[in-house]
């Protein structure tokens, strides 16, 4: 009688492919929550996500409803994950103005990119790090209140000149 070699170094095979299978379906749900301790690491509070979609089963009654009921459950500050990418709702001006002035340089160059951009992959709504940075500083001072109140000036006498300044 002969024996496969394999059959003597795997004498238990289907235990084997039971453990096998286990080992898979613990990696595949490890992956999929595994980002979402993010926010509680942090402690910022936040609706429970599912693994894999993350919030986004909240938004079947609508998203206002959703971010109206979170604003009165958590405050002005917490965080939701859209699928397994963690994003974080700010209702606080004073905390949005540090944000978007004070720290945007610094912390908030990159932004979601859902690869539509087509010829406008080089916009400063979609380039990232030091690309970014440069095409920022190029443009900065050309935005400067001086600068657009003279073009709100003469936009005015532009448009409603015939009618306001006859």
């Amino acid at each position: 009688m002969s024996f496969h070699p394999l059959l003597l170094v795997l004498p238990d095979y289907p235990a084997l492919i039971f453990f096998c299978f286990y080992c898979v379906c613990v990696f595949f749900f490890s992956y999929g929550i595994w980002p979402y301790n993010f926010f509680k690491k942090l402690g910022i509070p936040g609706p429970r996500p599912l693994p894999f979609i993350g919030t986004f089963h909240k938004y079947r009654n609508g998203v206002l409803k959703f971010d109206q009921r979170c604003y009165e459950t958590y405050g002005k500050i917490w965080g939701i994950f859209d699928g397994r990418q963690p994003v974080m709702a700010i209702l606080d001006p004073a905390l949005i103005k540090t944000i978007l002035v004070k720290e945007f340089y610094t912390y908030f160059t990159n932004r979601r990119d859902f690869g539509l951009n087509g010829n406008l992959d080089t916009a400063i709504t979609v380039v990232v790090d030091d690309q970014w940075k440069k095409i920022r500083s190029a443009l900065s001072p050309t935005f400067t209140s001086g600068r657009l109140k003279e073009v709100r000036e003469d936009l005015a006498k532009t448009l409603l000149g015939p009618v306001c300044f006859p």
